[in-house]
């Protein structure tokens, strides 16, 4: 009976060490099993601003490239309208193949110049843009045809410069009027 207490006396304070052990071990994983899931909470909160914030940055971004294509085609057009490109070439005493020559090459190289910006602007526009490089090719062409290869490039200037003002439906302004309103849309 000695040996009987003597063991219990020993045993029965361990087990209730070990059972404060294992209350006190339980409340410490619940407690930062909740701390945890708190943080997760926290991280996906966190993530989704990151997420957020970075597509808003990746949509200012990409609009800031559509504006600066809409105003990199928009100088395109302005510079091959023939009230505008013809002065900046035209020189004295040059012949109407030189002329021709000089301003089919300015015009292709602004729009392979410019041949990226597509990516970023409307088909309609694109559309209407080549059209417009298309008309202005064929005007010029036009009238290079109407004269010898050797005569005054002023005559040739002179000939593009009254039928672009003839025209009334002209694509170089169909082509700005779609790139103004795609720009409206843009901003709404």
């Amino acid at each position: 009976m000695n040996t009987l207490l003597e063991i219990l006396k020993y045993t029965i304070p361990a087990l209730v060490v070990v059972f404060l052990a294992y209350i006190m071990l339980r409340a410490f994983i619940k407690y930062n099993d909740k701390h945890l899931d708190f943080l997760k909470s926290e991280h996906d909160l966190l993530k989704q601003k990151l997420n957020e914030t970075s597509r808003q940055v990746q949509n200012k971004t990409l609009l800031q490239a559509k504006l600066q294509a809409y105003e990199r085609m928009t100088l395109f057009l302005e510079r091959i309208n023939p009230s505008n490109l013809i002065p900046r070439v035209l020189e004295q005493g040059g012949t109407v193949s030189s002329l021709q020559k000089q301003l089919l090459n300015i015009i292709r190289e602004e729009y392979e110049h410019n041949l990226s910006q597509q990516v970023y602007i409307s088909e309609l526009a694109w559309e209407l843009i080549k059209t417009a490089k298309e008309n202005v090719i064929q005007l010029i062409n036009t009238e290079s045809a109407r004269l010898k290869p050797n005569d005054n490039a002023a005559n040739l200037a002179q000939n593009i410069l009254m039928k672009a003002y003839e025209k009334e439906n002209d694509s170089i302004l169909q082509a700005l009027s779609v790139l103004k309103k795609d720009i409206a849309q843009m901003q709404d």
